[in-house]
């Protein structure tokens, strides 16, 4: 009977919003199918806790986003002008009534969830916000409501900008957010990951396909979004998830390189699935070394399924794929409990082959130079990198945890299952709690991957 009732709660479950390649056993990868689409449950939203009294949620070290909305709720689509003021304790960064625009962001972050809502603003004018020394007019606010230590994200960023495989990685600050001065929570503001800007993405646009550089998204989405195939993105083949073409935006410029694109992206598939070391002189290997890492240090239950993003660089025999930047982490490091549903080795818990069962990694992990790149390279960074990015997790989680605090009196969701908490998450009740949740997990996480794979 209790066979029964796991294999039902299992079919009820699983759903097909995200996708992924296959699953592995036993450490082997044995393939039934490369089809990328993986089970998911079928979630539904978060119901938002009970309005809180708009009370005084304490003072907080954080920078102070407040946003003027005249009363009008932030949509998806649709973008709301609205008034933008910062308060600040570092100098040079407070303004007062600059003009813009807002809207909401994200997808499973955006549909599953309800209260706390991720967004995105544009100025009208380049601004320098908190924590960075450029301006630019697009920022992301994430609103990390599934992950309870708020530093998921955070930690994945901090972890790829001390490398130096990838030209770039994702800056991270935490800010407090008000909507008509009423506190939203603590979020993590970034990038915009497709836009072009000092301190950002750095890509030649070029009309010619061949000096043109590209920004790449891996995303299954695209094809029931509204995408169209040799428009808004390409596809290989039925076996591996779309790739959206992100930058350049302009329709007509994507539809002249798709056919480029699509052939560039082609020839590295069958060199990688070949397992042929050629793929090198088409391959930034340092950046594709370094994207792994981090994705198999977190065991990002997203790889292959969206946020992979990558950029064609370079012109003539330099020309190659770069790996980056990395996105998307929330529901990494032991917080997707539907990773444990498909038969995985190890589950959402810290044991287990993961990036290296997926994408192209299953097949360049096979390939001699590659691995031992790979193992040299985690070698190198284990005692120093990997264990300065433990260290500052824990030191911001203390440093901060009465402002983080503040967000869990907004939003009184400890204790309580927000998709897709597995049950350790959800039964762990404090803030400091779940960030000793995340860091025991990587530290296990590194121990496994020490004595199995490097």
């Amino acid at each position: 009977m209790k066979k029964f009732f796991t294999f039902l709660f299992a079919i009820i479950f699983i759903a097909t919003f995200l996708t992924a390649c296959s699953s592995n056993n036993g450490g082997e990868y044995e393939p039934q199918t490369e089809q990328t689409e993986q089970a998911t449950p079928d979630a539904q939203p978060t119901p938002a806790p009970p309005p809180q009294p708009l009370q005084d949620f304490g003072t907080s070290d954080f920078p102070a986003l407040h946003i003027t909305m005249n009363g009008n709720e932030l949509h998806r689509t649709d973008w709301l002008d609205v008034v933008f003021t910062v308060d600040s304790a570092t100098t040079g960064y407070n303004f007062t009534d600059a003009g813009g625009r807002i809207r909401g962001r994200g997808h499973s972050s955006w549909n599953y969830m309800e209260g706390k809502m991720p967004f995105r603003i544009r100025f009208d004018e380049p601004r320098a916000m908190p924590g960075s020394s450029y301006a630019a007019r697009d920022w992301t606010f994430i609103a990390n409501h599934s992950d309870k230590s708020l530093l998921r994200n955070y930690s994945a960023y901090f972890f790829a900008r001390s490398l130096d495989g990838m030209s770039y990685a994702p800056s991270a600050q935490f800010v407090d957010v008000y909507f008509d001065g009423v506190y939203q929570g603590v979020y993590m503001m970034s990038i915009q990951v497709n836009e072009i800007a000092e301190g950002r993405l750095n890509l030649v646009s070029h009309p010619v396909p061949g000096l043109s550089e590209f920004l790449l998204e891996m995303c299954s989405r695209v094809t029931a979004g509204g995408g169209v195939e040799g428009l808004t993105y390409v596809r290989l083949h039925p076996h591996i998830s779309p790739f959206d073409i992100r930058i350049p935006h302009n329709a007509m410029q994507i539809q002249q390189y798709a056919v480029y694109i699509r052939g560039f992206l082609g020839n590295i598939d069958s060199l990688i699935r070949a397992r042929n070391p050629a793929v090198f002189d088409y391959i930034d290997k340092a950046s594709f070394v370094d994207f792994y890492l981090v994705q198999e240090l977190f065991k990002n239950i997203d790889i292959e399924v969206s946020s992979v993003f990558m950029q064609i660089r370079g012109t003539g025999e330099d020309r190659r794929l770069e790996m980056g930047p990395v996105w998307d982490f929330d529901i990494a490091a032991g917080n997707a409990y539907y990773q444990d549903m498909a038969g995985h080795q190890g589950g959402y818990g810290p044991t287990g082959g993961w990036a290296m069962y997926r994408m192209w990694f299953r097949y360049l992990m096979e390939i001699p130079a590659f691995r031992e790149a790979a193992t040299f390279r985690w070698r190198e960074i284990r005692d120093a990198e990997i264990r300065m990015m433990l260290d500052h997790i824990l030191d911001i989680a203390i440093r901060y945890e009465s402002s983080f605090e503040r967000n869990f009196l907004r939003w009184p969701i400890m204790g309580i299952f927000v998709w897709p908490n597995p049950a350790e998450v959800v039964a762990i009740d404090t803030f400091m709690g779940q960030v000793d949740y995340l860091i025991r997990w990587l530290e296990a996480r590194i121990a496994w991957l020490d004595t199995h794979i490097f």
